[in-house]
């Protein structure tokens, strides 16, 4: 009986291999792929660093905007300065080690700074490159210094020895130091000028070389350059200018997730502030201020009697390295300008054209005009808008990876269906539609096929959410968008609010959400390998 047994099971395993070899066994099945699962709550549309909640839970944008901020380069650059030195013995003399060839020699370098008169300047970066040629043939040791430039109220000087000249070949020395953190005093050596430093010079035949003879023709040739000379800090008097600003845009980041739609907001308060960190005075037009939407092409220009008239700002005041800052604030409202319609343009530029006066009045300050290089006057919006809309056909966008495409069981699909389930919690509908992107990100196709309406959420007679409403869409697939599907490794997700059905205005509140889950349900085939 044993044998037999054993027969039949060799005869079964033996036709089992033979079938294996013929064809590779296969079977269809279903898997269940989710392929999005998140929660979407208005910081979703809006930066949640620029949401404040109400004490009725009920959110506002709290949000500042530069429009424009004036360059320390617009008052004054420092430009890239050579100074060029030489020196010779007038007759032929021998030196002896220790002698001194060129004793403390001083030289004053006015820079040309278009009306900008610097008493004083510390310097946020900056380099001088020092190079000195000499043709005497000893070595001979330099002392160079600026001792109108002190860094922890230590001057700058520098020990150099400069190789001995070889026949006609001068000894040479060059190297590039750091001025970073140095407060250059610039009234010159009477301390009476402005724009001016001064440099020291001493060389000498070194202590421990050999007696020399130096000819008229051994000159010494000095050459330093001031370069990339950046301030930080800067006192004097800034001069009386008319900068003329723009047409300029500046960018306006606060409805960047929103690609198409429009916007009703109820309430709205802006500030048009300048403010004026800078000791100097200025006059301040703005000829134009611009609301610009490039999504739509769109422009609104503000209309306000600010528009055009002189802002005059007085100069900020310093104590103990404290800064103070001078400000004018001009309210814009419904009432007093059209700053509704420009924010419902839903920008996401602002254009400007101004024109600055500095020191209007003059050198009133008796060329003690300060900046700082991160303390700069600017005009900004200060905006508070409470979250209560209309809205109609706001599309929001924003995208999601996909991880259908790192599974490899399910290369062979051949059939499926998506099926979204999307808990609504704002008050109004949405129309979903998802977008598979290509490697490049570029749309490939829609996922849905048409677009898919999610109801919105009951609210009680406060217009308050009550519940979260919960849609169910099934949508199939052809076996052309499953093999797109899987090979997309992002996801597009668009969703279009409308309050239309709901015909006052409605508050957002911070626990409001929508949560997307879509989820994938396919046939495929499992081979054997």
């Amino acid at each position: 009986m044993r044998k037999v047994a054993f027969l039949v099971c060799f005869i079964l395993l033996s036709l089992f291999s033979c079938r294996k070899e013929l064809e590779k066994p296969s079977w269809d099945t279903e898997i269940l792929a989710p392929l999005v699962n998140a929660s979407l709550d208005i910081t979703n549309i809006l930066p949640d660093s620029i949401l404040q909640v109400n004490l009725d839970s009920s959110l506002k944008i709290a949000y500042s905007n530069d429009i424009y901020k004036l360059s320390m380069y617009t008052l004054f650059k420092i430009p890239d300065t050579a100074i060029h030195n030489g020196y010779t013995i007038p007759f032929p003399v021998t030196l002896n080690p220790g002698d001194v060839v060129i004793n403390n020699n001083s030289t004053e370098t006015t820079y040309a700074l278009q009306g900008v008169e610097l008493r004083t300047a510390t310097i946020k970066s900056g380099y001088v490159r020092y190079t000195i040629k000499s043709y005497i043939k000893e070595v001979t040791d330099f002392v160079y210094s600026i001792p109108s430039a002190k860094l922890n109220n230590i001057p700058f000087s520098i020990n150099i020895s400069v190789p001995a000249a070889v026949g006609s070949s001068p000894g040479i020395f060059t190297k590039v130091y750091d001025l970073s953190g140095y407060t250059f005093n610039l009234t010159g050596i009477s301390n009476t000028k402005v724009n001016t430093l001064y440099t020291t010079l001493t060389a000498s035949i070194s202590p421990s070389g050999q007696s020399v003879l130096v000819n008229p023709s051994d000159s010494l040739i000095i050459d330093n350059i001031f370069y990339d000379i950046v301030p930080y800090y800067a006192k004097g008097y800034f001069g009386q200018n008319i900068f003329n600003v723009g047409p300029s845009q500046s960018a306006f980041t606060m409805f960047n997730r929103i690609v198409d739609g429009s916007v009703d907001l109820e309430d709205i308060n802006f500030n048009l502030t300048i403010e004026n960190p800078i000791g100097m005075d200025a006059r301040v037009f703005i000829n134009n201020l611009s609301s610009i939407n490039t999504r739509t092409g769109n422009t609104v220009n503000l209309n306000n009697s600010i528009i055009g008239s002189p802002i005059n700002v007085n100069r900020a005041t310093e104590s103990g390295g404290n800064v103070f800052s001078t400000y004018a604030t001009f309210p814009l409202t419904v009432s007093n300008s059209n700053i509704k319609n420009m924010i419902e343009n839903l920008p996401d530029q602002f254009g400007y054209i101004m024109e600055v006066n500095t020191n209007p009045l003059g050198n009133v300050s008796g060329s003690n005009d300060f900046i700082y290089s991160d303390k700069l006057l600017n005009a900004r919006l200060d905006m508070e808008i409470p979250l209560s809309f209309i809205a109609s056909n706001l599309i929001l966008a924003d995208t999601f990876n996909l991880s259908l495409s790192n599974n490899n069981s399910i290369q062979n699909i051949h059939s499926g269906t998506v099926t979204l389930f999307a808990n609504n919690g704002f008050p109004f509908d949405a129309a979903m539609q998802f977008y598979l992107l290509d490697d490049n990100d570029v749309v490939a196709d829609s996922l849905l096929g048409y677009a898919n309406t999610i109801d919105e959420a009951p609210i009680n007679q406060s217009n308050r959410v009550i519940a979260k409403k919960l849609t169910k869409i099934v949508v199939p697939l052809s076996e052309s968008r499953m093999d797109l599907l899987y090979k997309s490794k992002k996801i597009l997700l668009k969703i279009k609010f409308n309050t239309s059905n709901q015909p006052q205005y409605m508050k957002i509140y911070s626990d409001y959400t929508i949560d997307i889950k879509l989820v994938g349900d396919f046939n495929y085939t499992i081979q054997l390998q």
